[in-house]
């Protein structure tokens, strides 16, 4: 039997499942581009994957060991007549990247709180799954220009060392108070 923690988190997850995958399946009939086409269609099959990963969790009945499929290869065609609506490929990239990594974060989160040992291996693996879907829209945004992630100067990252690195040792906790009051270099 599940604890209730992994059953309520599990719950969850299925709810923000279906109006997300409306959304990501609306999208498909909207967008022109066969290359965010292909990563949607992923994604819908990950998530699809992870809705039935659940609900066999879920399932009292179910005692054998579960395995979580890989991202499948998208098969969606491009809409020969797509959706008129007042949506550009750019916003359904940007919108459907913020969801890949929500849904990532929160699997990772909901993992660490997890007691089953399956249930908190599979949501880690659904984690990775939604991380390398969203690293796909992505490098899809940076190719087409819409997404950029400026590298550092050496001089940026040199002040961003940790201060600690460069200060005096203090002396050892083990010390008593005392002690340290005495110490050279003790403030």
């Amino acid at each position: 039997m599940l604890k209730t923690i992994d059953v309520g988190l599990m719950t969850n997850h299925l709810s923000a499942h279906t109006g997300v995958l409306k959304r990501l399946e609306l999208y498909t009939r909207i967008t022109k581009s066969p290359q965010l086409l292909s990563v949607l269609g992923q994604q819908i099959g990950a998530m699809k994957n992870h809705v039935e990963v659940m609900n066999t969790l879920l399932d009292p009945d179910q005692s054998n060991q579960i395995i979580l499929a890989p991202v499948p290869q998208s098969n969606l065609q491009p809409n020969q007549q797509p959706l008129q609506l007042d949506m550009a490929d750019y916003d359904m990239t940007l919108d459907a990247h913020f969801t890949a990594m929500a849904m990532a974060n929160d699997n990772f989160v909901s993992s660490s709180n997890m007691k089953n040992p399956q249930v908190k291996k599979l949501h880690s693996d659904m984690a990775m799954q939604q991380s390398q879907i969203a690293k796909q829209y992505e490098t899809f945004a940076e190719q087409m220009g819409w997404m950029t992630h400026p590298n550092a100067t050496m001089a940026e990252q040199q002040q961003a060392v940790n201060p600690i690195h460069h200060q005096p040792i203090h002396p050892s906790p083990s010390m008593s108070n005392h002690e340290q009051a005495k110490a050279p270099g003790y403030n």
